[in-house]
């Protein structure tokens, strides 16, 4: 018999908590995993995925994204992987920080970011 998994109740956050779909892209705005401006994400634009294994590892794909879809209070996304041409999906419950998040989608890597978005470091 596998024991219960009590999983927390969403809690309000200041943070904008929101799934909203628009032409072109998604608002994420309730997952913690999701790192890009504005937790906004746009249809086959170009980001980077970091999967988290448990041993402390990470795996980075270049992956293209594709959709989002919710279902209850999971949201799910659904990338490309630019190497192999699989697709990837990742999960996270929305509107829920105490879950860990063991996969991050973001774009901080990618050049598409202007030079003086970057910061700049003097050493």
């Amino acid at each position: 018999m596998k024991p219960e998994v009590i999983i927390p109740d969403i809690k309000p956050s200041t943070e904008a908590s929101t799934f909203h779909h628009f032409v072109g892209g998604y608002v994420l705005g309730g997952l913690p995993c999701i790192l890009c401006d504005n937790k906004t994400v746009f249809v086959n634009d170009i980001y980077t995925l970091i999967d988290f294994i448990d041993n402390g590892d990470m795996i980075v794909h270049n992956v293209r994204f594709f959709d989002a879809y919710l279902r209850g209070y999971v949201v799910t996304v659904v990338l490309l992987d630019m190497e192999s041409g699989e697709l990837i999906k990742r999960k996270h419950r929305i509107c829920n920080e105490d879950l860990p998040c063991d996969w991050v989608l973001t774009d901080l890597f990618n050049s598409n970011h202007k030079k003086e978005d970057l910061l700049e470091f003097c050493f």
